[in-house]
């Protein structure tokens, strides 16, 4: 039997690392290595590339490997899902799904409803998928800088409800303050207790009236009016309706002041809020709504992101000792910036004059004596020509953070590309160029710390 790590995003050691002590705990399993030997390979056959990953020098009692596939999800998809079986799963199937885990750097502080709305309709919509998985917050503060201050009341409102939902929190302290809602006049209490936003904000409030409970959130943003595109209100507004009827309510759920049109209703049948509000009961104020057929797979196996090509040489290079200077691959997380003394910086959204944008790579490397640093931009082969305009982009980084906390160091711009079936490097700024069949190409004049990589595999 073996153990299936499902991600969209880049796997850390230390997550996957998290989730099996979890995994151990919960389903009564032994765990059994020394963290610092656990490491993530890449496999190849036939000089190929299998688009699979091991995860090596780490014993789980009854399993025999653990593996890491990339995927992609229809909508509001977990960080990872945990299956267990031999095979690997069937394209989108979710049986034998043990584990669904959502990943967070934010904290309280960072930001009051981001931290714990803008996920929440994840809980709430895989249970249309698969009822019986256990569900799971994992909070992952790498900064390990900050002191734990007096919860919000925002985050104790929306930590109760998960827990009220058969959320586990890792990763925060939820002792004291934090506790399921017995009832669902406590919810409403609670709610009506909590800081009002300012004048001209819709509030978001609970009501109970007979036989209805009205609930008011905006779901449409101000500058798309009539769409549903508030991701924090969409994840709140899921959370207290799902939570409203696990504590039993079986009454109308109503959605008021929430800016959606009818002429948004109706032509976005397939939209995740309306597929949610359909299985909980939930109706807009003064909106009829239908809903298209749920996606037929919540997961597929990722066969066309530029990103499968950039993580592959993200792995590559850390399992060969290279070093992550960042990354923020397509649709993953961003991470930090990390310093050649290994302090970790928060990136801004502008250079240093404020006005322009700081343009990122999908990934920065650094040979081990950070002697030499590889901007990476992640393309598809259709869209090559769009990254070899990006790369020029790419001064502020160099000058504002790579120059300083590396100084003397070489710096090279590079794209890695996925897609389509040449059987040569595409042009000559490409690193790497991997083939829809998982073939592999290196520059010939990749750095020798690459090519030294990659001739571990193939």
């Amino acid at each position: 039997m073996n153990l299936w790590f499902l991600t969209e995003e880049k796997p850390k050691i230390s997550t996957l690392w998290q989730i099996l002590n979890l995994y151990c705990r919960d389903f009564e399993s032994e765990f059994q290595s020394d963290k610092k030997d656990a490491k993530i390979k890449p496999l190849f056959s036939n000089n190929k590339f299998t688009f699979t990953y091991l995860f090596e020098n780490v014993s789980v009692s009854g399993i025999n490997n653990i593996y890491i596939k990339t995927v992609s999800g229809s909508s509001s998809f977990f960080d990872f899902l945990l299956f267990k079986q031999e095979q690997e799963p069937a394209d989108g199937c979710m049986d034998n799904l043990l584990m669904a885990i959502e990943e967070t750097k934010t904290s309280d502080d960072e930001s009051r409803n981001t931290g714990v709305y803008q996920r929440g309709s994840k809980f709430v919509h895989i249970k249309s998928f698969s009822k019986e998985v256990k569900l799971y917050m994992l909070y992952n503060d790498e900064l390990g800088e900050r002191t734990e201050k007096t919860p919000s009341c925002t985050s104790i409102f929306g930590t109760n409800i998960l827990l009220t939902l058969g959320v586990e929190i890792v990763g925060k302290s939820i002792k004291g303050r934090f506790r399921p809602f017995a009832s669902i006049d406590e919810l409403i209490q609670f709610k009506s207790n909590m800081r009002k936003p300012p004048a001209g904000n819709v509030p978001i409030s609970i009501t109970k009236k007979g036989d209805t409970i009205f609930v008011s959130g905006r779901l449409s943003k101000p500058a798309n009016e009539g769409n549903i595109g508030h991701d924090p209100n969409i994840g709140a507004l899921s959370m207290i309706s799902a939570c409203i009827r696990k504590l039993g309510w079986c009454g109308d759920i109503v959605i008021t002041m929430h800016g959606v049109s009818q002429k948004y209703a109706k032509k976005n049948r397939s939209n995740k809020f309306f597929h949610i509000a359909r299985a909980l009961g939930v109706k807009l104020d003064d909106i009829t709504f239908e809903t298209a057929s749920l996606p037929e797979k919540y997961w597929k196996y990722e066969k066309n992101s530029e990103k499968v090509a950039s993580i592959l040489l993200h792995i590559v290079a850390e399992y060969c000792d290279m070093r992550e200077v960042y990354q923020n691959h397509a649709g993953c997380e961003r991470g930090y910036f990390k310093t050649k003394s290994g302090r970790l910086i928060v990136l801004p959204k502008k250079d240093s004059g404020g006005v322009l944008n700081l343009y990122l790579p999908d990934l920065v490397l650094s040979d081990v004596d950070g002697l030499l640093v590889l901007l990476i931009e992640g393309k598809q082969l259709k869209t090559l020509s769009a990254g070899l305009n990006e790369i020029k982009h790419y001064d502020s980084i160099e000058n504002e953070y790579i120059n300083k906390y590396y100084p003397g160091a070489k710096t090279e711009r590079w794209l890695s590309i996925f897609g389509g079936n040449k059987t040569e490097i595409p042009h000559e700024k490409v690193l790497l160029y991997l083939t829809d069949c998982g073939a592999i190409y290196i520059n010939d004049d990749a750095p020798d710390c690459v090519k030294q990589a990659f001739s571990k595999f193939v």
